[in-house]
């Protein structure tokens, strides 16, 4: 199973940002999308080669520090923008969804059942890993606010 994701992992990864960016606006999904420029639309790119890079090391070894840095480049936009917390880490579990309809009739076969169950435990633990980056980057918009308030660049809300 994990050998079928792998023949399937651009797709899989192309279904995957696709999902991803339908949590936005419409407009700003339409935007982002337009991906080829990474100066012109930095988000755009930087949600495409993080959900590249994270899904390559769901798929390998699994390597938490190289995992959360990956994940890092993405929460860290989201983590600004106007998602709730669950909105901002909900990305990771839109993967098990494009898995399962990328791999389409395959996912009944009984072996891919029987492995299944291992790919969403990756994501499970993705997800966690990412709930992690996103407290930590909430810290960190919390305490440059509050040093720009203490330095008095800032009125507080």
């Amino acid at each position: 199973m994990l050998e079928d994701c792998l023949q399937k992992k651009t797709a899989i990864g192309e279904r995957w940002l696709d999902m991803t960016l339908a949590s936005y606006p419409v407009d700003a999904s339409a935007f982002l999308k337009m991906q080829d420029n990474r100066f012109s639309n930095p988000v755009g790119q930087t949600l495409a080669q993080g959900i590249t890079d994270i899904l390559d090391e769901l798929l390998a070894d699994m390597n938490p520090e190289r995992l959360c840095s990956h994940l890092e480049e993405i929460i860290k936009i989201r983590a600004v923008q106007e998602f709730s917390p669950a909105q901002a880490v909900s990305f990771v579990y839109l993967l098990k969804d494009a898995i399962r309809e990328e791999l389409g009739d395959e996912a009944t076969d009984p072996r891919a059942q029987a492995a299944l169950p291992e790919i969403y435990t990756r994501v499970d633990q993705l997800a966690l890993f990412a709930f992690d980056v996103y407290v930590m980057c909430r810290e960190k918009v919390f305490s440059l606010r509050l040093n720009e308030i203490r330095k008095g660049y800032v009125t507080p809300a």
